[in-house]
């Protein structure tokens, strides 16, 4: 498909979904509606004075927050019409949460009445009334995922975790992809860490799902935000306190496949500081196998080699997670924060292969290869952060100094037994790699915002990174003479890379009725030097200014519904093995070599966005289109008949446009369905010089999760997913599905007890077909491969949570309940206080 196809397509698309939009439900007037109420104590029926109201608009998550009069009344006044969340929160009392209140032209004055709230009674927990969290939280730019909600996912790791998000997808190696992209931005706490570096699939693995708050993923992020990562954002929060006084929470997973895990959170905090540690290990094999059969030959010819291998892996993670903080509040406006976060892994490899090569049918080769791999690694973040609210409403000021380091130690014993038929012959080859990993980072930020008047603002921000990553790989290999382990000067090297991003942006928003736009420039210069080390010294450089506009049109067609398009232009960098000239033969028949002069894939992505919130279904969907200029491909080529050498190039460009839909459907409080549904075209050009033909085909995948609670105690979840097949470059992927469920029993108030199986029927591998064709050199290949990973996984997961809230005068109460509401992100997003482990928004994205 061409571009100017596409171009045409997409716009159709948008002009018919735009009609559609508008013609699903006439328009409701504003109105001036009024919610009001009286809060009062459950025990002694004495009123609660100074108790903190939060509404929250669902279309917009526009928010109002007051406090309850001297005898507990409140009254919220001037809201237009539309479906709203309450939250009432007391200190000490258990927190109320009322969902799905509706303002409309028929009802436009609400009196909730006297409310009765409880003491806590040394437990904090909460009181929802007609609903409960969300497991999934969306919006017109970002979906927010609920850890806590997903019983599929307890007891496992921050991978397991990201396969249940919409939109995300993650292979058998644990590569982390968005809406069929795997260059998507990884953020820690909303800011660049060191643990999302080279080694994420591991770090990803060693994480427990427990330690992790919230996901967040943002698909088109305007340029406020770095401007790496085609396809997005995905930020991942992790744990930090937000209930008064001491609170805290321990659990405890087994399961198959030795897997062990285990989560403390302590906190404290009053109305001057904020301190929380988080303590959390997880252990976990993956066993796995795969099989790839592979046919070469002369186009010319009627001779054909054919290669059959076969291949049995297990890995062992094990890792400890640490994270704390305090926050310290300077006076009511300001606030200092310093945080870190420690990750230590350790990852033992055991691989088994055998391959076969055979000419016509007559066996002359065989390879029998003995792998074992231990690689440990360590990572340290700490952040300084500095918060400052004016005296105008939404001035605000925010800065971070963020440091970052990582240490990785990997050992490769490789070990190759090769026996020949034609003539008969056979010997042992061993291989030993010792690969030392450095990593360093420093991100210094500073972001304002200046409200100038109730209809417009500016947004300005500066940051600037600097990344370090130093790679030494040593290679021992056998003397032919002395059978001893020397080292081997020619297939070692010594590769760092240095970047430096330097950026600066400015966002204008500005109101008209119910039409809004947002306007968005960032400005980013980059410095790239990388420095390769083998038997000779090879240095390169790129250095490149460019901008990132961005544009977000918003149209509000009712208090209910939203329509909302926006562009961005983004970018990815291409970094370590794609751009190291070195070419690495650890595997004797797959080679990969990285192309120093590879280019940054330039990428412009449109979307159009609609929700609609009705009293049982929420509704997002969105069209999009993605085009990539320079886009970077791995490109398979033949060394010889049997090896096979894998490079990194850039092809014309590539596109992508698709419509995803995501629906949850809550039609009692015993029973909700979240579906999500992606359906996208995907087109690659291609390169007659490269041997990569061009490829282009529709793809979709969907997931489906039912949460099921006959009794106030028992919750069932039941999650199924399907990623149908799809073009890769120079080839075709398979489907891939599976079903995971999940089952929680509340004990007591503070005990539960969960049970979880993944993949329950196993079915999910991950097979694909590369054909390379070039009749320049007279040669093509066809390889059919499969892989799989830990099939049928159990766990079973038991937490227990404890603390309470310190007794004091309604003064001190006060205090702390306005700390509170300020801690707390006043959106639906807000989570229970409890347990040391409340969901919230999490720390403010980092630009």
């Amino acid at each position: 498909m061409s571009f100017n196809s596409a171009y045409k397509i997409f716009f159709s698309l948008l002009l018919f979904f735009a009609f559609e939009a508008n013609a699903q439900q006439s328009a409701v007037s504003a109105g001036s509606g009024t919610i009001s109420g009286k809060l009062i104590d459950a025990s002694n029926n004495q009123t609660l004075p100074f108790a903190s109201v939060a509404l929250t608009r669902k279309s917009d998550n526009k928010a109002l927050n007051l406090q309850t009069d001297i005898n507990g009344n409140f009254t919220l006044t001037d809201l237009a019409d539309g479906i709203y969340a309450m939250k009432i929160s007391f200190t000490g009392y258990l927190t109320i949460h009322k969902d799905n209140i509706s303002i409309s032209e028929n009802n436009r004055v609400i009196n909730l009445g006297t409310i009765k709230i409880s003491p806590a009674k040394g437990v904090l927990k909460e009181v929802v009334i007609s609903s409960h969290k969300d497991l999934v939280q969306v919006g017109i730019d970002k979906k927010s995922f609920s850890v806590d909600q997903s019983l599929v996912s307890q007891g496992g790791s921050a991978t397991d975790l990201l396969t249940n998000i919409p939109t995300v997808q993650v292979d058998v190696d644990g590569n982390v992809s968005l809406r069929g992209s795997n260059n998507v931005k990884v953020l820690i706490n909303g800011k660049p860490s060191a643990l999302t570096g080279n080694d994420l699939t591991d770090i990803l693995q060693s994480i427990p799902a427990s330690s992790i708050e919230t996901i967040e993923v943002i698909t088109n992020p305007s340029a406020k935000y770095d401007s790496e990562g085609d396809s997005g954002i995905i930020n991942i929060i992790l744990k930090k306190n937000v209930a008064i006084g001491f609170n805290g929470s321990a659990s405890a997973s087994v399961g198959t496949h030795n897997t062990y895990n285990g989560t403390l959170n302590l906190a404290y905090q009053n109305s001057k500081i904020n301190i929380y540690t988080n303590y959390s290990y997880r252990k976990a094999d993956r066993i796995g196998n795969g099989s790839s059969d592979k046919t070469t030959g002369f186009l010319n010819s009627n001779t054909q080699q054919e290669q059959n291998q076969v291949s049995d892996q297990k890995f062992t993670f094990s890792g400890h997670n640490i994270r704390s903080g305090i926050d310290y509040n300077i006076d009511p406006k300001t606030t200092i924060s310093f945080s870190d976060n420690i990750n230590i892994r350790d990852r033992d490899r055991d691989q088994n292969g055998n391959t076969q090569i055979t000419n016509d049918g007559a066996l002359l080769q065989t390879l029998v290869q003995n792998n074992t791999t231990h690689s440990t690694g360590t990572n340290l973040d700490f952040n300084l952060d500095f918060n400052h609210k004016f005296k105008k409403k939404d001035e605000e000021l925010t800065a971070n100094i963020g440091y970052s380091t990582s240490h990785d130690n990997e050992y490769d014993y490789l070990n190759t037994a090769y026996s020949f038929y034609n003539p008969d012959s056979a010997y042992n080859y061993q291989q030993n790699n010792h690969i030392i990993g450095h990593q360093h980072n420093w991100n210094l930020q500073a972001d304002y915002v200046l409200p100038l008047n109730n209809n417009n603002k500016l947004e300005m921000g500066y940051r600037s990174t600097f990344s370090t990553n130093d790679n030494n790989y040593l290679v021992d290999t056998v003397n032919s003479i002395t059978q001893a382990l020397d080292y081997d000067p020619v297939l070692s090297n010594h590769f760092i890379y240095h970047e430096q991003v330097h950026a600066i942006y400015t966002n204008y928003q500005q109101q008209f009725g119910k039409f809004g736009i947002q306007a968005g420039l960032r400005l980013e210069e980059a410095r790239i030097n990388t420095t390769l080390t083998d038997t000779l010294t090879e240095k390169h450089s790129q250095n490149y200014l460019r901008l990132y506009p961005s544009l977000f049109l918003t149209e509000k067609l009712t208090d209910n519904q939203t329509l909302q398009f926006s562009y961005s232009r983004r970018v990815t960098r291409p970094r370590g093995n794609q751009i190291s000239p070195f070419i690495d033969k650890s595997d004797p028949l797959n080679y990969t070599q990285g192309n120093p002069n590879l280019q940054p894939q330039d990428i412009h992505s449109f979307e159009l966005s609609y929700i609609n919130y009705w009293k049982t279904l929420t509704l997002t969907s969105s069209l999009y289109y993605r085009l990539t200029n320079d886009n970077i491909q791995r490109i398979i080529s033949p060394v010889t008949s049997e090896i096979s050498l894998t490079q990194f190039e850039n092809v014309k460009s590539a596109s992508n446009a698709g419509y995803e839909l995501i629906a949850k459907v809550s039609p009692s409080n015993t029973f909700d369905l979240t579906g999500n549904l992606n359906i996208y075209y995907k087109n690659i050009d291609g390169d007659p010089s490269l041997g990569l033909q061009p490829t282009s085909g529709f793809s979709w995948n969907a997931n489906l999760t039912a949460n099921i609670k006959p009794f106030k105690k028992l919750g069932f979840q039941i999650r199924g997913d399907y990623q149908g097949p799809q073009v890769i470059p120079q080839g075709r992927a398979d489907a891939v599905y599976g079903i995971d469920g999940g089952v929680r029993y509340d004990i007591s108030k503070k005990l539960s007890f969960s049970f979880n199986g993944r993949d329950l029927l196993n079915t999910r591998k991950f097979a694909n077909t590369v054909t390379y064709n070039n009749p320049v050199e007279n040669y093509y290949s066809n390889q059919y491969s499969q892989r799989r990973f830990a099939t049928g996984v159990y766990i079973a997961t038991l937490s227990y949570r404890f603390g309470g809230t310190p007794g004091r005068n309604k003064k001190d109460k006060s205090k702390d309940q306005q700390q509170q509401d300020q801690d707390v992100p006043d959106d639906t997003n807000s989570a229970p206080t409890g347990g040391g482990a409340p969901a919230g928004g999490g720390p403010a994205m980092q630009r």
